[in-house]
């Protein structure tokens, strides 16, 4: 993909809008962040409903900056900013670009997740209610987690919604993480947290899967209020909404690349394949949660000589660091860390701590795989597998599930 394609092919990011001037600002605010990601491109805003422009004019204007392009290539990308599929993204958006393109060719991209950089965001808003400035700390393993979501009458986003849920209790170590739909679906929020506080829940984090404030964020407030009036032993606060962020607008990027064919899309992963021995040699693996869990196995059974390094651990880590396995160093990671390293793990929670440690790597000509944003690393973790004196690993275009179900296809073929 010629860097001079991204300049001359217009992108439009079409939002869903909201009466809330709170969520307006943020809404424009991570445009902002995709237009500095992308020096050259006309970056234009649309919205589906409650706000103007809409996306058919946003789309007009953006192609009166349409240069000459690859006749195989469209003249303009639409981006949802939606975190789901849905209605808006399955009618309403296609029919407000059928309506703007006046026959040129317009490309749509799908919705934000299952983009993990988008829950990482998520996990770092709950962090940040666990830990509030100027508040008491809870311990994550002490505190349950309502995941709530906008609700669709789309079965796949309200599944991929309890898939979320289930990602971020696991990930988080907390001591529950339950999803709730804010309207259309249930369990509602009221809903959700009885059966925290049933099954034993003192402290709870309601946290919004939500880009913006709005009035469904308002409106979760106001249920929130009302359950603790009846609920007084039972401590609730609220997290932030996603919000305009470097890594939801890099999310945003990639899905107008994707577009245009380049990250990798339709051609495989940008990776050349090879095989590491780590026998004996030293591997750096920067966080100790559910990421590290599933690998350091994998790099034990190859040898490698394993140092974590995490102020906490949890409990799967904790007890390979118990009984010798692996060394851990129970502190924050710091840059001379990856010295000496033959091949370096970034999977902390913190994606500040990932990119710190990524490029410590890679100014010390260290391999670096990052859990939270693959590209931003220098290798790739395949899916792997071994059978029949075999190792199978396949490597994706950064969406796991489809690199999993291939592996096993695969395996299945071999064994048969």
């Amino acid at each position: 993909m010629p860097e001079s394609t991204d300049r001359l092919t217009p992108l439009v990011i079409g939002a869903h809008g909201t009466r809330d001037p709170d969520g307006v600002v943020q809404c424009r605010a991570l445009v902002g962040l995709v237009a500095a990601q992308l020096p050259g491109v006309h970056v234009g805003l649309g919205f589906v409903e409650l706000v103007e422009p809409g996306i058919a004019v946003a789309l007009g204007e953006a192609l009166s900056h349409v240069g000459q392009v690859d006749p195989e290539l469209p003249e303009a990308v639409v981006v949802p900013l939606l975190l789901n599929t849905g209605g808006h993204i399955q009618r309403d958006i296609p029919g407000a670009v059928e309506e703007g393109r006046d026959g040129h060719r317009v490309s749509c991209a799908g919705p934000l997740l299952p983009d993990p950089r988008v829950r990482a965001v998520l996990e770092r808003r709950i962090a940040e209610a666990l830990a509030p400035a100027g508040g008491d700390a809870w311990r994550a393993q002490d505190t349950s987690v309502i995941v709530v979501g906008r609700g669709a009458l789309v079965t796949d986003a309200n599944a991929n919604h309890y898939r979320l849920s289930r990602e971020v209790w696991e990930e988080m170590d907390l001591a529950q993480a339950l999803p709730a739909f804010i309207q259309v679906n249930r369990p509602s929020v009221p809903e959700s947290l009885t059966m925290a506080a049933a099954s034993g829940a003192t402290r709870i984090i309601v946290a919004a899967n939500f880009l913006f404030r709005g009035r469904l964020h308002t409106w979760l407030g106001e249920q929130v209020t009302a359950w603790c009036q009846s609920h007084p032993g039972v401590e609730v606060r609220i997290a932030d909404v996603l919000g305009a962020t470097d890594e939801i607008a890099a999310v945003v990027v990639d899905r107008y690349r994707e577009q245009l064919g380049s990250v990798g899309a339709g051609e495989g992963a940008p990776v050349y394949l090879s095989g590491l021995r780590l026998a004996g040699r030293r591997v750096i693996v920067v966080g100790a949660g559910h990421v590290a869990e599933r690998r350091i196995p994998r790099l034990l059974d190859a040898g490698a000589r394993v140092r974590v390094i995490a102020p906490s651990a949890g409990i799967a880590v904790a007890r390979m660091a118990r009984r010798g396995a692996v060394d851990w160093q129970q502190r924050a990671a710091k840059p001379e860390d990856v010295d000496g390293a033959w091949f370096v793990l970034a999977a902390a929670n913190d994606p500040q701590v990932n990119e710190q440690i990524a490029e410590a790597a890679e100014a010390r000509h260290v391999f670096c795989v990052r859990s939270d944003k693959a590209t931003e690393g220098s290798a790739y973790t395949p899916a792997t597998e071994q059978a029949g004196g075999l190792t199978v690993a396949v490597v994706g275009d950064r969406d796991p599930r489809r690199s999993i179900r291939v592996r096993d296809e695969l395996l299945h073929a071999l064994q048969g």
